[in-house]
Order: structure tokens, then C-alpha cells, then sequence
């Protein structure tokens, strides 16, 4: 694999993972919070702070790698911005997590 492919692959996992742990992490806020409210742990906030940590390195990656030239060193910023805001959603709903037990109705 050539530099620049491997760039280009380091660019588009960064920007994938952020959505992609995003979704995830909404799933298992969604499945967890009844597990939550049985074992009285907080196995939501748990798995999305893990997975807003995830969302982190795959931006710091995509920064620390971002290849010469303007419109793929571009790509490679937008990318990480991207993580970053999807960083921030996660964050908001793993501090939801931590505040309710899970057996509110």
C-alpha cells in the first residue's frame, strides 16, 4: 500500500468511526438503561464514555496524520472535526447516563 493510500484509508476510518460509534453508543443507551435499573450500575454511562473515548483517538489519528497538499490535508481536518462534534454528542449522553439510574418513567 502507497503512502497516500494509507493516508486516505487513516482519513476515511477517522470519519467513519464517529458515526459509526455514534449509532452504536445510541443503541446501547437505548438497550442498557433496564440493566442499569436491575443491577443498579451505571453500564450506560460506562460504555459511552468508552466509546466517546474511542471517537477521540480516531481524531487525534486523523489529525496527527493529515498528508501534505491542501485538499486531502482539508479532508483530513473536516474528518476530525466531524469526530470531535460526534465526540461532544456522545459526551452529552454518557453525562445523561451518569445523572439517571435508568428507572425513571
Amino acid at each position: 500500500m502507497t503512502v497516500q493510500g494509507r493516508q486516505r484509508l487513516i482519513t476515511w476510518s477517522a470519519a467513519s468511526a464517529g458515526p459509526i460509534l455514534w449509532a452504536v453508543s445510541t443503541q446501547v443507551g437505548l438497550i442498557l438503561p433496564y440493566r442499569d435499573c436491575s443491577d443498579g450500575h451505571h453500564w450506560t454511562a460506562i460504555a459511552v464514555w468508552g466509546s466517546c473515548g474511542l471517537v477521540l483517538l480516531a481524531a487525534l489519528i486523523c489529525w496527527r496524520n493529515r498528508p501534505p497538499g491542501r485538499p486531502r490535508r482539508f479532508a483530513a481536518g473536516v474528518a476530525a472535526l466531524l469526530a470531535l462534534v460526534f465526540a461532544f454528542a456522545m459526551a452529552l449522553q454518557a453525562v445523561a447516563g451518569t445523572m439517571l439510574s435508568g428507572c425513571e418513567r
